[in-house]
């Protein structure tokens, strides 16, 4: 399947009326946070295939995307992917819903891998993608504490072996810096701020 993963940043040739000839040959749209709804909707009304998303830390409180499937905390089986999602990023202020701790995020991945073993067991499948805002702790991150990534995340990783993890909130050069890291069997990418990916594990 082809992927179309998308973050951080609006992009006028994905924001146009011939994104549906550029992108014709996809199958599921990722949204890993901080773009805005009506961005994402007018992506989906274009292409016509499923959207799943999470949100991010600059996006609202109440996040909802038109015609989208939130994956926030959430394990679904979409367009034949069963995918697993955690939006959010490291508390770096007060107000602002979609920020967390690192015991935060550990509770919320420890809430994440209940509903995966459940839905691992009714699908008979290992978790093919997994899709955050920020990044696994010391894969992609940076030394402030805004771009600082979870330790949590890498137990979903560990033990739900997902095949993918898409990501987005560090804003990075794509000529300069490794946007993709294999890690515990799983291909991580950060997709900021637009990026086509091949998955061809699908339901093994």
């Amino acid at each position: 399947m082809k992927i179309l993963a998308l973050s951080d940043k609006v992009m006028p040739y994905v924001y146009t009326s011939t994104s549906r000839e550029r992108f014709a040959d996809i199958d599921l749209i990722v949204g890993c946070g901080d773009l805005p709804a009506r961005y994402l909707e007018f992506i989906v009304s274009q292409l016509n295939v499923p959207l799943v998303y999470v949100p991010g830390n600059h996006d609202p409180d109440e996040y909802v995307v038109p015609g989208g499937v939130n994956i926030d905390g959430k394990v679904k089986l979409v367009a034949g992917a069963l995918v697993a999602g955690l939006g959010g990023s490291r508390r770096y202020k007060t107000e602002g819903r979609h920020q967390y701790s690192g015991m935060e995020m550990r509770f919320r991945t420890a809430g994440l891998l209940a509903a995966l073993t459940g839905k691992r067991i009714l699908h008979r499948r290992r978790l093919d993608i997994f899709v955050t805002h920020a990044p696994p702790l010391g894969i992609h991150d940076e030394e402030d504490l805004t771009h600082t990534g979870f330790e949590a995340f890498h137990d979903v990783l560990k033990v739900a072996h997902p095949a993918l993890m898409l990501h987005g909130h560090v804003h990075v050069p794509r000529n300069i810096v490794d946007m993709q890291t294999e890690r515990y069997g799983c291909r991580i990418m950060n997709v900021y701020p637009s990026k086509v990916v091949v998955y061809d594990q699908l339901g093994e």
